[in-house]
């Protein structure tokens, strides 16, 4: 635009000199000089002078027309920039204070700040995704649905938490399997793909996923306790297959690693006899500790587990750890009058967090509610 107004300009200078000179030249012999102009049915007669006087007036006025035009424009193009740098500072500061709400865990800052104004174009994803997480804080699965089939196809893959959330499992793992499936898959996208296969419930597919990529995962021994605890709970509950026959199957670097799990779940869905010679063992080396934490949610009981641990109490009859063990056995057996006996006299001793549980269905299932109820608002307190 500058240059063609540029070139204009040039060209009417150019046109205004030749006129000036022409001009000159007629005055120089005392001649006013004429100029004739036709076109089509048109006929335009002047002096060289008035010409020249019609050339500095268009000049001037196409200046003065450049000079207010560059100004509007120049006015224009500033509002439009303040409005357009106010609009950006409030979806940087929004998309600011999401994050800070989203690192400090507060859901409901962040469906707030969302409602004042949107993120940036670039940041769409994480906004659907963070408008999505916010829904489900509030049980609104329906709408972080629909925020979520807005994503973007590559976006989706990366939320897959959020689609288990909102109690879409199919989708999240269609999503999750295409990267999780490929050989360099990353440690990450392993990761959610497991949890989606565990909570879909999708038994064949995690065992072999767990058999064979298990080194891929780079868990932490914490983790895999806490995925075996899931995983065996969750097949006790939800499936009839029989967890032994998985555990046997696992290779043995996996054995090692839900070994413990696997005992605390056959012990609390009443498979006692699975793992019997692994507590006796427990018994006999005085672990008496380690014995009491796993038979703390006992689901059933065990004769000969139960002997043995009164054969010992004979020799230490105020071992505390043992008594627990024995009542944990007798609820499980429904013996309960046997193990409300037995809190009964632990009571006297520094309670145990883990005495908490069986105690309280000792006390419920004898009808000593008052017992029971003091137990729970103890721990409420």
């Amino acid at each position: 635009m500058r240059q063609f107004i540029k070139r204009t300009l040039f060209v009417l200078i150019v046109i205004l000199l030749f006129c000036a000179v022409l001009a000159g030249s007629h005055l120089l012999i005392d001649e006013k000089g004429y100029v004739l102009v036709s076109f089509g049915q048109y006929t335009i007669e002047s002096t060289l002078v008035s010409l020249l006087f019609i050339a500095v007036i268009t000049v001037f006025v196409m200046w003065l027309t450049t000079k207010l035009a560059k100004t509007v424009w120049r006015v224009i193009r500033g509002v439009t920039a303040r409005r357009t740098k106010k609009r950006q500072q409030r979806e940087e500061d929004a998309f600011t204070q999401s994050v800070w709400a989203l690192i400090n865990n507060q859901p409901d800052s962040l469906g707030y700040t969302l409602q004042l104004s949107e993120f940036p174009e670039k940041w769409r994803d994480q906004q659907l995704a963070i408008q999505a997480k916010a829904a489900l804080h509030i049980g609104q699965k329906v709408v972080a649905r629909e925020y979520l089939q807005q994503l973007s196809e590559s976006a989706q893959s990366k939320v897959s938490e959020l689609w288990l959330a909102a109690e879409q499992d199919t989708q999240a793992l269609t999503s999750l399997a295409p990267q999780a499936q490929m050989k360099k898959a990353s440690p990450t996208e392993l990761n959610a793909y497991v949890s989606a296969l565990l909570q879909a419930k999708d038994w064949d597919t995690l065992q072999s996923t767990i058999e064979q990529r298990h080194k891929q995962l780079q868990w932490s021994g914490t983790q895999w306790s806490q995925f075996f605890a899931a995983y065996f709970e969750a097949i006790l509950r939800h499936s009839d297959k029989d967890i032994h026959a998985l555990y046997g199957a696992f290779p043995r670097a996996l054995r090692g690693q839900s070994h413990e799990a696997y005992v605390h779940a056959c012990v609390r869905f009443g498979h006692i006899e699975v793992v019997r010679k692994e507590l006796l063992k427990m018994l006999k080396k005085s672990q008496y500790q380690e014995l009491a934490t796993i038979l703390q949610y006992a689901g059933g009981g065990d004769i000969e587990l139960r002997k043995a641990i009164q054969a010992q109490l004979k020799k230490q009859p105020d071992q505390t750890e043992l008594l627990f063990c024995l009542a944990s056995l007798a609820n499980g057996e429904g013996d309960h009058g046997l193990a409300a006996k037995i809190f009964d006299s632990l009571s006297s001793a520094p309670w145990q967090a883990l005495w908490q549980h069986q105690a309280e269905i000792a006390f419920a299932k004898t009808g000593q509610f008052e017992k029971a109820y003091l137990l729970v608002s103890n721990v409420q307190n």
